[in-house]
Order: C-alpha cells, then structure tokens, then sequence
C-alpha cells in the first residue's frame, strides 16, 4: 500500500502539478494499486521446475498476500546484467549467433549487486530476512535463461544452503560417506561406517558398531548361493552367526547373479524370497542388490546390468512387494560400463525411480560423457563464457537430476585406485552439487 502512495504522490506533485487533498490522494491510489493488479501476472510454476518447494511456496505466498510477482522482478534484474555483460557477434560464414558472457557469477559474495537491492527493499516484511532467496531466484534466470549455464545450478544451490544465505531451502543430492579400507577421504568429510566383504557370510573380525555388508563371489562357487538352496542355507546360516556376534549391518549388499541357459528370473526371485524372509528379524538393515557393472565378466553374462534390466528389476520388486533396492554400480573400467553405452536414457530412467536407489558404486565421473566449454549450442546460437568455469560430464550433469531429492544414499567408492583419485571424484561431486552428510553414527543413535 505505502509504494502505491509513493506513485500517488509522485503523480499528482510530478506530473499534475497539484496539492491534492486526502481524497483525491487516496482515488489516486487506488487507481495505481488497481493498475498494478491488472499488469501483474502470477508467477508460473513451469517457471520454478528447479526450485526448492520452501521457496516456490515463499514466491505465491507473496503474490497471494500482496500482488508482487518476485519472479518477473528477479527476471528483470537478471536481464539488466545480460544487456550489460553479455556481447552479441555473429558470424556470417556459419550463420551462428554466439553469446559472450563478461560478468563472474560464480562463488561471489555479492552476486548482481545484491546487498545494494536488499538494502533498497528490506522494509518490505516479504523481503525481510530473504536476501539469499531473493538472490537465488535472480540467479536461476541468469543460469537458465541468460547464459545457460544449468551446470552451476546445483552446486550454487548447496552452497547457499551449506553457508547458510538462505533460510527456505532443504539440501539434497546427500551422500553418506562409507570408509574403505586403504582410502582416506578429505579431512572435511568424516565417517565411522564401514566397507566390509565376504564371499561366505563369514567375518573373522569384528566390523564395528557401523558397517555395510557386500556378498562377493569367489572363483570357486561363484554365485552359488541364487541356484542351489543347500548353498542359500549355508550363507543364511553363517550371517546369521555373523549378526549375532557383530550385530547386523547398515546395509547388506549383494551383486547381481550371473546370466545362465537354464537360470532366469523366475528361479532368482525363488532364491531371493526365502533369503528376505529368513532376513526380517533384522528391521533396521536395509537390502540391495548390485548391478553388473560390466556387460560381462570372463564371458559371464549378469542377469542384470543394462538400464533395461534394472527397470524389470524395479518393476518386479514392485509387483513381488519385496524390500530388495538398488545399489547403482557406476564403476567404469576401459569404457566397459554396460550403463554407459547411452547415458541419457540411463539418467531419464533412474530419475523415475528415485526411492528404489540406496547406494552408490563408483570409481571415476569425468570419463563419463565430454565436457565442453560452450554451455548450449542449438547450432545457430552458441553461449559462451569468458571465464573459463569448468563444466561437467555427462554423467555428473545426470547424477545432479537422479540425486535431486532429500534421501541420503550411501556413497561406496570401493573400486577408486587411491586416496588421491577419491579427492578428486569427490571434488567434481561438490560441482555437481552433492552434499557428504556425516558417516559418523554413535551407539545411542543406532538405538533410536
């Protein structure tokens, strides 16, 4: 109401000339807030698609409550910086437009000049305390719709969160970090779970209080255990005594069967049914299957390891109503990844299925796809960034919309080559806008 006066004011002393009584001030007023009502438009929720639900939420409120479209605002401030950074050139030759940004974005405290438009309009109670919102929905169309630059999306997103500039806004794309034996994380990452092996259910030393449990196959019996019931009953037997002696796992873990003539689906969900059943008397420890990480393995065929196979998967657990997840294997070994062969498909098909993912398996992220230093290119109209940020893969650019919700999975980098090769999957997951949540759990919260 009080900028709707302002405008009055201005009006009649301005433009009229005039010393206008109470009422004429006030059918001025309502003239102008009348005239505001008409040219504002609702914010669009197709317009949001990337934002946290807290801030969407804040954004209608405000339209809602007083008839401001924050939206069309921070549109406004982003397009001013676009006609004042970004250069236009075209060649001829290709008949290409190409778009040349100026202006450093990224990891700035003062992003648009933004402590100065949050100083001009903190008295508004819907700006109030909203700096760092205000300033996201500014950069979301800079990012999306001026430079095109999605990849830095998700990562600005964690860092406003993890430093604490915005208050409407949950992280995601968490990961619990799992300790394996001969890594060492950085030292901002902490975790006390563990990654223990065993090809028989049998552990000659105690694992801790926090660990994960992954069945491997030896060479001699392979995966014996998924199509023969006396070998499914000795693994049962043996990590039940494993359980009561070292308490359960976190999570147990077992690596897709292999692919065989006479062995299908069918006879493997037999095996699995009796196996989760025999496992319910341990409510806490979740269960996932891994798949094949490679198309085979020395001429072995897994029965599941493509995108196509981890959709049957899904959909049988579903129909079986079983509590078997998923723990992705992204480990890429010469190029062999079986989920590798069409990386878009798998990222549109694991974003479905979101809540079926518990873990995560993987060694390397930058062999995954090219990188590039233009951020869009519809061939007729390149964006360009003088910068020189970095960009990432195709696969980490995937993982950012696989990960996007608030569900914590494990992170196993059990087949990374040393600690060296860790820090730097780790650091192009921060690009990617993952957060590593603690791996530190104490006994009493176990309890609860």
């Amino acid at each position: 109401p009080e900028d709707y006066k302002k405008v009055a004011e201005y009006v009649c002393k301005d433009k009229l000339n005039l010393s206008p009584s109470d009422e004429f001030l006030n059918n001025i007023t309502a003239m102008v807030k009348e005239y505001c009502d008409t040219r504002t438009d609702k914010p669009s929720l197709s317009d949001m698609k990337e934002m946290d639900n807290l801030i969407i939420d804040w954004v209608l409120d405000v339209y809602r409550n007083f008839h401001v479209n924050l939206m069309e605002y921070a549109q406004n401030i982003s397009y001013n910086f676009y006609d004042r950074y970004i250069q236009m050139e075209y060649d001829g030759s290709t008949e290409t437009h190409y778009s040349i940004n100026k202006y450093d974005y990224r990891y700035q405290d003062n992003p648009f000049n933004i402590n100065d438009i949050y100083e001009r309009n903190k008295h508004r109670e819907f700006v109030f305390d909203h700096k760092g919102e205000l300033e996201m929905l500014i950069m979301y169309y800079w990012l999306f719709e001026d430079v095109k630059d999605p990849d830095y999306w998700p990562e600005y997103v964690t860092l406003c969160i993890t430093n604490e500039r915005v208050n409407l806004a949950s992280q995601k794309r968490i990961l619990k970090p799992v300790s394996v034996s001969g890594l060492d994380y950085p030292s901002e990452i902490t975790t006390n779970i563990k990654f223990i092996e065993t090809a028989n259910g049998i552990l000659k030393e105690n694992p801790g209080a926090n660990y994960i449990l992954c069945i491997t196959y030896d060479k001699m019996n392979a995966d014996a255990m998924w199509k023969d019931k006396d070998a499914l009953d000795i693994m049962i037997s043996n990590l039940h005594a494993c359980f009561k002696a070292f308490g359960a796992p976190q999570l147990l873990e077992f690596i897709s069967p292999y692919s065989t003539p006479d062995y299908n689906e069918e006879a493997f969900f037999n095996k699995y049914q009796l196996f989760e059943k025999s496992m319910r008397r341990y409510n806490k420890m979740k269960i996932a299957i891994i798949n094949g990480h490679t198309k085979s393995n020395k001429g072995k065929s897994y029965l599941y390891s493509t995108i196509e196979d981890i959709v049957r998967l899904r959909n049988t657990c579903k129909e079986m109503k079983l509590q078997l997840k998923l723990a992705v294997d992204l480990t890429d070994r010469s190029g062999k990844n079986s989920l590798k062969s069409n990386i878009e498909d798998m990222v549109n098909t694991l974003a479905t299925m979101r809540n079926f993912i518990l873990g995560l398996h993987i060694n390397d992220i930058s062999s995954w796809g090219r990188n590039s230093h233009i951020y869009e290119n519809d061939k007729r109209h390149e964006y360009i960034n003088t910068m020189d940020y970095p960009s990432l893969s195709m696969l980490m650019a995937g993982l950012s919309s696989v990960l996007q919700d608030s569900r914590e999975r494990y992170f196993i980098p059990n087949h990374v080559k040393n600690s060296d090769a860790l820090e730097i999957l780790i650091d192009t997951l921060y690009r990617g806008g993952c957060y590593f949540e603690s791996g530190v759990i104490n006994l009493e919260e176990e309890r609860n």
